[in-house]
């Protein structure tokens, strides 16, 4: 209920904080916490930012152990849910168009020059699709 979403505030405003100090072993257990959060909030019946988020944030683990698969597998995910969640999506237009932006920015799976060409594609077309609304 309310403990997780004030969960999910604070560890959002934390991980990004500790993955720019490069806290890679302090980050592990809180982004695991972040997902489990997020599901929470995602089972009660509406969609949740948070549960994008909590991809990205795993995405951008994988990549600071070396498992650029991984990553990708994440972003996928990531990408499914928009899908999935499309009429819900909407609603929160703003925050997903940011979301995948910051993803594209800072994953070198998703890095034009080095990256997963089809991924930066299907990521470009979803960015494509929250812009055009």
């Amino acid at each position: 209920g309310e403990d997780s979403c004030y969960e999910l505030n604070a560890l959002e405003m934390l991980i990004p904080a500790l993955f720019e100090t490069n806290a890679i072993s302090e980050l592990e257990p809180l982004v695991v916490r972040y997902r489990k959060a997020a599901e929470a909030e995602s089972r009660r019946g509406c969609f949740c930012h948070d549960e994008l988020k909590s991809r990205y944030f795993s995405a951008l683990l994988h990549e600071a152990h070396g498992k650029p698969q991984d990553a990708a597998s994440e972003v996928r995910a990531l990408l499914d849910l928009l899908h999935n969640n499309r009429a819900a999506v909407q609603d929160m237009q703003g925050p997903c168009e940011q979301l995948l932006s910051e993803a594209r920015m800072h994953l070198k799976i998703l890095d034009p020059e080095i990256g997963e060409k089809e991924l930066i594609k299907a990521v470009t077309l979803n960015l494509a699709k929250l812009r055009m609304g």
